[in-house]
């Protein structure tokens, strides 16, 4: 059955389950694989296919993209081309009001674009994860086709990155606060009338960022992440292990290779500590801007660092999954507000003991002291400390990896979180169809 096909005499059957209807599902995002930056689109496949093995049907309308050949579930339709830049965001920072306008607030054509796909599809729900760029459009579609919309936010885009960026650059707010104060009410003014409907997070601090920028928390529900199924199997009978006599702490980072994500931070951190005796191996693993790698190349050059850095680039998960199994540590050293990290669940799952930063999500996910060790992200000091003190006391790592490991198999259930994204379908779809 081909997925943008009309569901016109499609049965209405109940779900595996026997007590949820099944559901016909436009899913909007912009990168979906193979066009993946980091955990969100990896999420996004996830919850599709887990939302198609309890029987309900889900079309994918994702950004124009030449890898989406041949893909009969993905309709690649949404602007901007994922083929056209390299970096999409740090492109978007220096286009013209007009095109921000565009990306931030109101595309025509993805607003056409949605209306034909919520047409063809003959969708129940609109469920929608990042709209960063794409702009409220989609959300706009299915007011204007009476579909109703759900929407799991794991990123800080409806705060509007087109206004965050200007707030964090010190120099430019403090040049132009009345155009700051200007964009930021006609945002939230635009975001109110659009009405961004059920919202689901992933952590209390997604919550409390929305919350405090007058989002109602009532339209707000915080279900956390669970562990992909097919990374839970891979780590099922893997535990956390000592090291080896005379084997170097091996460190890893799986996460997107972004200046935000702080892996400058992590190497710097490093060669710290190697200048005090520590015997380490560094494993980035993940995408980037070529600035960003060039960046990261610079610092991995330095002579403390010199053979001991290894840049994998995105892994298939089978290979991510060796690393992991490789390594001793996972650091995450976020400097901005991370909202989850599901990459850290994968590691604590693996076996690992996290090392991550006080920002965001991460201190949610691992308890100080007890699953793992959390630093200030300003501290690269701190950062250093902690790599020495893992390699210096093997026995309390391996107990903090234990404990991480342990409260991902209890706490982070994927099934719970899918379970729970049926549950809002359901309820916004008024129940069985």
């Amino acid at each position: 059955m081909s997925a943008g096909t009309s569901v016109a005499g499609h049965p209405s059957d109940t779900g595996s389950g026997g007590s949820t209807a099944r559901r016909n599902v436009l899913v909007v995002t912009l990168r979906y694989p193979p066009y993946v930056a980091g955990g969100y689109e990896l999420l996004t496949r996830d919850v599709v296919r887990a939302l198609e093995e309890r029987d309900h049907r889900v079309t994918v309308l994702a950004g124009r993209g030449e890898r989406f050949d041949g893909e009969d579930q993905v309709l690649p339709w949404l602007e901007p081309g994922l083929d056209d830049h390299e970096d999409l965001f740090g492109w978007s920072n220096a286009a013209s009001n007009a095109e921000r306008f565009r990306l931030h607030f109101l595309r025509l054509s993805n607003w056409r674009a949605t209306r034909r796909a919520l047409a063809e599809t003959g969708a129940d729900a609109l469920f929608f994860f990042n709209l960063g760029l794409v702009s409220l459009a989609p959300i706009l579609a299915a007011r204007c086709s009476g579909v109703p919309t759900l929407g799991y936010i794991a990123d800080l885009w409806p705060l509007n990155h087109w206004a965050r960026d200007w707030r964090e650059n010190r120099e430019r707010a403090e040049s132009k606060p009345i155009q700051l104060a200007a964009l930021t009410r006609a945002w939230r003014t635009f975001r109110g009338l659009t009405g961004l409907g059920r919202l689901l997070v992933p952590s209390e601090f997604v919550a409390g960022e929305l919350g405090r920028d007058g989002m109602e928390g009532s339209a707000l529900g915080v279900v956390p992440l669970g562990l992909a199924p097919e990374m839970a199997r891979r780590a099922e009978n893997f535990e956390a292990r000592q090291r080896g006599q005379d084997e170097p702490l091996r460190v890893v980072c799986s996460s997107m290779l972004w200046s935000g994500k702080g892996q400058h931070v992590l190497l710097e951190a490093c060669a710290l500590a190697v200048s005090r005796g520590v015997d380490l191996r560094v494993v980035l693993a993940g995408s980037g801007a070529t600035d960003y790698l060039d960046r990261l190349g610079t610092v991995a050059a330095r002579p403390e660092l010199e053979g001991r850095v290894t840049f994998r680039g995105m892994l298939e998960p089978e290979e991510l999954s060796e690393e992991l199994r490789a390594a001793h540590v996972f650091a995450l050293p976020s400097l901005w507000g991370e909202p989850f990290g599901l990459a850290t669940l994968e590691a604590m799952a693996h076996g690992l003991c996290p090392l991550v930063s006080n920002t965001g999500a991460s201190p949610e996910i691992v308890r100080h002291e007890q699953d793992g060790l959390v630093f200030d992200a300003s501290s690269r000091e701190e950062l250093a400390a902690g790599l020495e003190r893992l390699a210096s006391f093997d026995s309390q790592r391996v107990e903090f990896a234990s404990s991480a490991r342990e409260r991902v198999r209890s706490v982070y259930s994927h099934s719970t979180f899918i379970d729970r994204i049926e549950a809002e379908l359901e309820d916004i779809t008024g129940g069985a169809r």
